[in-house]
């Protein structure tokens, strides 16, 4: 990939977030976030109606119906505390991350890693992507995520430059194939998303909410090549500051059963365990993405 000149002015407004972070309490910046993620719901059309589209898909309701509209913009303003939280966890240490979550299966990074393959750790746009990643980063592992370019390039650069601060290397999707592979055989971890939508190339077909659409294949197709154990984990918002993580045991891909139709198997049931999250706490999903494309659309972003 060319070198390009960030346009973030790092380190020192990174280092400025950093130090000012702890100033301003998380529920203050959640309270000036907000009119930000209502003013997005308001202009966004494209991405509301593709929330729209995605809730009542998975609700059963009209995307006209009063309870859609609401969860539409109670996503947005989710959203909006995601951000909040990408400005305000990076003055976080490691103690007041741990005073803020409670975590539930955190036995199974370990189980993960035991197996000496490396880890594949797969989770979704939802909740709280910065509490999922730095306790990932807690419990040791040296991470290499992969992520799509992001806009405003400023957003881009200012990722690229907290993660690397976490210690987490970010690849683009386009390149990412053989160093991933690499990382795994050196015993690190490696991280992906399962709902990217399903315009991306190298999909296949699962079943989610009881209806067909497409999830990449990419984290099964992986784990069948390295022998590394999947591990599906987010945090939730649990209200008042505080966060709920939730770590599942290890998705073990099977070498006796053929390469496409274990492939299958693993991607099912990631997208299983995805919908189980999604059915909790369906407005921490950013669902801006349509799931479901209607028949002759293309994926709308």
């Amino acid at each position: 990939m060319k070198a390009t000149r960030s346009l973030l002015p790092e380190p020192w407004l990174y280092l400025a977030n950093r130090s000012l972070a702890p100033l301003v309490p998380l529920p203050l910046m959640y309270a000036l976030a907000q009119p930000i993620g209502d003013a997005c719901h308001a202009l966004l059309s494209r991405h509301r109606e593709n929330v729209k589209r995605n809730y009542a898909a998975i609700t059963g309701l009209d995307p006209s119906d009063p309870v859609i509209e609401r969860m539409a913009a109670e996503c947005f303003r989710h959203f909006s505390r995601y951000v909040a939280e990408f400005m305000h966890v990076q003055g976080w240490d490691t103690q007041e991350v741990l005073d803020h979550v409670d975590i539930t299966g955190a036995e199974h990074f370990a189980e993960a890693q035991a197996m000496g393959k490396g880890v594949i750790f797969v989770s979704a746009h939802m909740g709280s992507t910065e509490i999922a990643a730095t306790l990932a980063v807690l419990h040791g592992f040296k991470i290499t995520a992969v992520s799509e370019e992001m806009r405003p390039r400023f957003a881009m650069d200012w990722a690229v430059a907290s993660r690397r601060d976490m210690g987490i290397t970010l690849l683009p999707v386009q390149k990412a194939g053989i160093r991933l592979l690499r990382a795994l055989r050196k015993g690190e971890m490696v991280a992906m998303v399962v709902d990217a939508g399903p315009g991306l190339p190298d999909s296949i077909p699962v079943t989610f909410f009881g209806r067909q659409t497409l999830f990449p294949a990419g984290p099964a197709r992986l784990a069948r090549l390295s022998g590394a154990p999947i591990v599906f984990g987010l945090a939730l918002r649990a209200g008042k500051g505080r966060f709920r993580a939730h770590i599942c045991p290890p998705l073990v891909p099977d070498r006796l059963t053929a390469g496409e139709a274990d492939t299958q198997r693993l991607t099912q049931e990631i997208a299983a365990i995805f919908e189980g999250f999604v059915r909790e706490a369906p407005s921490q999903w950013y669902a801006f993405r349509e799931m479901w494309p209607v028949e002759g659309s293309t994926n709308r972003r």
